[in-house]
């Protein structure tokens, strides 16, 4: 597992910068797969609270047979569990918040779970931009947990979930967002693109990390 680096409100462009030398070491060395990533999220909460203060944690692992790289966030939400439940689970918002999503449709909401369809740039090559679309589907533990699976679209092997925890005596939260995906699958020139360029499957799944995370803690601080 790369070591995570605590990390200020930099662009998202230096944060992976910053992020890939360390994964790229890390990774090489890596004997094994694991399940389930990262380390740092089974902190004591209130130190990772403080440690949170000081800016973002990310960190990239190799999971599964597929050896896909999941990608992780941990950042602090200067507001409670409640409000960033409803910031993550108002998808409809996601197109306004997030610069490479063209839509976001819920599909079906029942109970725990809700299906959600999402239309997303994947690539940018020069003048050409490919779009794909995919159906998550989120089961629910509010306030505390969402778990991500793949349903069906182009890009297969999308799966992660989002954990909160109330610290300060609930007035803020710990978040930490972990997912991956296999973007290779989206198209056969997608696939080619990336095959010449590996890191940029990392650079691409990270910074959408990032930026996702960051505009659900900024909406959830404005609610």
């Amino acid at each position: 597992m790369a070591n995570p680096t605590s990390l200020k409100r930099l662009p998202v462009a230096a944060v992976c910068a910053i992020i890939a030398v360390a994964v790229a070491v890390c990774a090489s060395a890596a004997p094994a797969a694991k399940k389930e990533a990262p380390s740092w999220k089974y902190m004591d909460k209130q130190a990772l609270a403080r440690l949170l203060e000081k800016g973002e944690i990310a960190s990239v692992d190799v999971v599964g047979p597929e050896k896909l790289e999941l990608c992780s966030i941990g950042i602090l939400a200067k507001a409670p569990p409640e409000k960033v439940w409803r910031a993550i689970t108002e998808f409809d918002d996601y197109e306004k918040m997030m610069p490479d999503m063209s839509a976001a449709k819920v599909l079906e909401r029942s109970g725990n779970t809700a299906l959600v369809e999402f239309t997303v740039t994947v690539l940018k090559v020069s003048m050409l931009t490919i779009s794909t679309d995919y159906v998550l589907k989120y089961t629910f533990d509010a306030p505390r947990r969402a778990d991500i699976s793949w349903v069906s679209g182009k890009v297969k092997n999308v799966s992660g979930y989002w954990e909160l925890y109330p610290v300060n005596g609930g007035k803020n939260t710990v978040v930490i967002y972990s997912i991956t995906s296999d973007l290779a699958s989206a198209s056969p020139l997608v696939g080619a693109a990336l095959q010449e360029q590996p890191a940029t499957v990392m650079s691409i799944n990270l910074s959408s990390a990032i930026v996702l995370s960051r505009v659900v803690v900024d909406k959830a601080e404005k609610l």
